[in-house]
């Protein structure tokens, strides 16, 4: 019987249709749906969630959750019933431990397990903001407990940037993180907590310290074979973190690898035009092994 995936995320994104794209050419339907498209319905002869007379727990093997803000509650909703239906849920983590998107949480985790991390701080009091000011040396980073794609993260070299930055967010809302420098970063995709054959190196366009495939910077795949402590690090970060499906940024400092990200609704546009790898076809084929175990 040919299994159906349910692909939960904002219609017409490149993932999904290369999700759609990979699991027709595997023999497997996968559908997309955006959360909106979803109802929630307990009214004595229908109890569920349905999209349009099919309850979706029923009809689908698998879900794989690529959509929370704003409807983080009905996302964790239908992951939980989900599972209680004995389906497959990609992350699993999302049934286990609920649902984080603060960066500071994997920092935390990530360091309790003795994964380097960039020394970082988020404080709620303007009086510690101020302690930590005149503690940290410039440059640093700020950066938003949320956001992707380079968004929200700031270079501060001086006291003047600092005070127009942190004046457009509430306390709490940014990490103070140490600044690390490097001439390049590496960006690994993992799967089913393995490190896929192909890496990227990005190497900063000038003038420009972020590297996340928006910001033009030279980029180089490479075999992830010849990297063996990248792959390492990559691949227990993403098990300790429980993210089956992710990207890792890494950052060499004093001749070690220090995790920068592991996202956990990685795009793969570029990554995929880089490499040229299937990521989306190794992504349905390791959901398509845990749905048939």
């Amino acid at each position: 019987m040919s299994l159906k995936i349910l692909w939960l995320e904002n219609k017409g994104l490149y993932s999904s249709k290369r999700a759609i794209q990979a699991g027709r050419e595997l023999g497997i339907q996968v559908d997309n749906l955006a959360i909106t498209d979803l109802s929630f319905i307990t009214n004595g002869k229908s109890i569920g969630i349905f999209n349009g007379s099919e309850n979706v727990c029923n009809t689908y093997d698998d879900l794989i959750m690529r959509t929370f803000s704003p409807h983080i509650s009905e996302a964790l909703t239908v992951a939980r019933l989900f599972k209680d239906a004995g389906k497959v849920v990609i992350d699993l983590n999302l049934t286990e431990e609920g649902y984080s998107i603060s960066k500071m949480h994997d920092y935390l985790i990530l360091a309790e397990n003795g994964i380097p991390v960039p020394r970082t701080w988020q404080f709620f009091d303007s009086s510690k903001i101020e302690d930590q000011i005149r503690n940290l040396n410039y440059p640093f980073i700020l950066k938003g407990i949320h956001g992707a794609e380079g968004k929200n993260v700031h270079k501060i070299e001086n006291r003047i940037q600092f005070d127009k930055i942190i004046s457009e967010y509430e306390f709490g809302e940014l990490l103070f993180q140490e600044y690390i420098p490097a001439e390049e970063d590496f960006r690994l995709m993992v799967v089913g907590y393995k490190a896929l054959s192909l890496l990227v190196k990005r190497k900063p366009a000038p003038g420009e310290f972020r590297t996340n495939f928006n910001f033009n910077e030279e980029v180089i795949p490479l075999s992830t074979n010849d990297f063996p402590e990248l792959r390492e690090i990559a691949e227990k970060s993403a098990r300790i973190l429980k993210r089956e499906f992710t990207g890792i940024d890494i950052r060499f400092t004093e001749n070690r690898p220090m995790i920068l990200e592991v996202h956990r609704r990685p795009g793969f546009k570029q990554f995929e035009e880089i490499t040229k790898l299937d990521v989306a076809e190794e992504f349905i084929k390791y959901v398509s092994s845990k749905c048939r175990a």
